[in-house]
């Protein structure tokens, strides 16, 4: 049903005078008068009575009236909450990260666009050892996650690369060595932050492809949480070097080990985007970061 006419509708009955009603809308008489007897075509029955100088609602009007009203008034509630969705949406960027995110560049770069749009708000989810495959992308998420390969395409922008390394307690018989070879912790219990099975973060392929299998004890996506456990002895880790940030015990030891695995660290947008905030991030990156190793 035509919003206008039922707006046209209201107006009229508190103003009970066509011309009055044509003013207060920007329209000639004419419409206006055309528009109410449209309006009375559609619901087949006439709301005004027309017989004298003075318009008045008919009956039917009367009746009709204040379900007319909720309409009128539940339209502009609707309009008022698509509108007030669609700006919210365009204000917000939703990022899609591994939660060791601060310590890549990437939260660099995220944290100095915030910075020049305050308008803009930042929705941050987390997965560990999160890969593209994983799960459905979403067309207006930003997602910064690793990979075995450093991505062409436009819609991907790479920060930096990254590669695996041996966490050990400072006491442990491997490490004053500068790097290790990595058969040579085949006896170790193994501790492992994030999914080992997935293949570009897999501890396990690493492993093989040096002869062994790993003796994994544990798996889990909190790094504070597995390094305390190396400190306790009950195990070692390999785990991205930057990952790792600042945030290792002093009784702890980062260690070179061969082979290694490299990762690189890339953002990502959907070719499907359409959220102004998104794209214009993508933008930022695209222009504010050489593809420099």
């Amino acid at each position: 049903m035509d919003q206008q006419k039922l707006q046209l509708f209201l107006d009229l009955t508190e103003t009970l005078n066509y011309t009055e009603t044509a003013e207060r809308n920007y329209m000639t008489q004419g419409n206006v008068s055309k528009k109410i007897s449209a309006l009375e075509k559609e619901l087949q029955v006439p709301l005004f009575d027309r017989s004298s100088r003075q318009i008045q609602l008919t009956e039917e009007g009367q009746l009709l009236l204040p379900d007319i009203r909720r309409i009128v008034d539940g339209y502009r509630n609707l309009a008022g909450t698509l509108t007030e969705y669609q700006e919210k949406k365009e204000r917000v960027l939703t990022v899609h990260t591994i939660p060791t995110m601060p310590n890549y560049l990437g939260f660099d770069l995220l944290t100095t666009f915030l910075k020049q749009h305050p308008e803009i708000h930042l929705n941050l989810k987390e997965s560990e050892a999160m890969a593209l495959g994983d799960f459905e992308i979403e067309k207006n998420t930003i997602y910064f996650f690793r990979s075995l390969k450093k991505d062409r395409d436009k819609n991907y922008v790479y920060t930096e690369k990254d590669r695996f390394v041996a966490v050990l307690p400072e006491n442990h018989r491997l490490a004053k060595s500068e790097t290790i070879a990595l058969d040579a912790l085949a006896e170790e219990p193994f501790l492992i932050l994030g999914l080992a099975e997935l293949s570009y973060y897999s501890v396990e392929e690493l492993c093989r492809e040096a002869g062994f299998v790993p003796n994994i004890t544990y798996q889990g996506t909190r790094i504070d949480l597995i390094l305390r456990m190396i400190e306790e002895g009950l195990g070692i880790s390999l785990i991205m070097e930057k990952s790792l940030g600042n945030s290792l015990p002093d009784q702890l030891v980062i260690r070179k080990i061969e082979p290694t695995k490299e990762s690189f660290l890339n953002f990502y947008l959907s070719e499907t985007a359409d959220a102004p905030a998104a794209i214009e991030f993508l933008r930022f990156l695209q222009l504010n970061h050489s593809d420099v190793e």
